[in-house]
């Protein structure tokens, strides 16, 4: 028998973790199939009566649910990549006892299954929405793919320094997962960024989902104006540190992450 390259090895520990994550978040309940669907909905329904209420039922030019759903997806998911990549140490810690799976590959697959899952799920919604007549085209589909793919390397540094630092302060998980509550309405998911206050402008543009965010609308919208600073470079400059410093400190540490129990 042919011996595999390490290369082919990855893969197909990759594969099999993929298959494990799936079947975990899935497995036989079904309400957490329907939930994954249930949870974006309800988000879309809830700030739509609101804001239609408050302000009417447009805003940049186009249908608040359309406007909301195009930012809410990408952020959701860059949410839900780093808190589940904060986690993955601990329920994957009964793997790294086989030498051919390592911390790494727990957190790639666990990227592969988020995308995954939220390609369906946005892909259901948009078929809805254009089922009830909105207008669901990408004014420009390229950058629109790189700004989403260049949100998720920033979700996946962003991840790993996350299950880093709570590999080594566990205590800090209530408290990061809070901190996603505010980053909810100061990255622009719910109202544009020209809404948010001009006098705290400089502090908010240091958040890269805002960032991220406006200049994903700019691509969907074909009328909406990213807020004065928003730059591409900042975001690509802020992933590139990131995964520098998560990955340097994963090499650093990646055999104390598989020795203890902490995490």
């Amino acid at each position: 028998m042919k011996p595999r390259s390490s290369l082919q090895i990855q893969k197909s520990v990759i594969f099999a973790l993929v298959l494990r994550e799936a079947r975990s978040r899935f497995g036989d309940r079904r309400m957490g199939a329907v939930w994954l669907l249930l949870e974006p909905i309800c988000h879309l329904l809830i700030f739509s009566l609101l804001f239609g209420m408050l302000r009417g039922r447009t805003v940049s030019g186009v249908e608040y649910p359309v406007f909301i759903l195009v930012g809410m997806a990408p952020f959701l998911l860059y949410r839900n990549t780093a808190l589940r990549l904060m986690d993955s140490l601990r329920e994957n810690r009964s793997l790294f006892g086989y030498k051919q799976i390592k911390p790494l590959d727990t957190y790639v697959a666990r990227v592969l299954v988020e995308t995954c899952i939220a390609t369906t799920v946005y892909a259901i919604i948009v078929f809805g929405f254009a089922w009830y007549g909105f207008d669901m085209s990408v004014h420009s589909p390229l950058q629109w793919v790189a700004t989403l793919g260049l949100g998720l390397l920033f979700a996946f540094g962003l991840g790993m320094l996350l299950a880093l630092v709570t590999h080594a302060l566990p205590s800090l998980k209530i408290v990061i997962r809070m901190a996603f509550f505010p980053l909810y309405f100061i990255s622009g998911v719910l109202i544009p960024a020209s809404y948010l206050p001009p006098a705290m402008m400089p502090v908010l543009l240091l958040n890269p989902f805002l960032h991220i965010l406006e200049l994903i609308r700019a691509e969907v919208l074909p009328h909406y104006i990213p807020v004065d600073g928003v730059s591409v470079t900042y975001v690509i400059s802020f992933t590139m540190v990131l995964l520098f410093l998560s990955l340097g400190a994963y090499r650093a540490r990646r055999m104390h992450l598989i020795s203890t129990k902490n995490g």
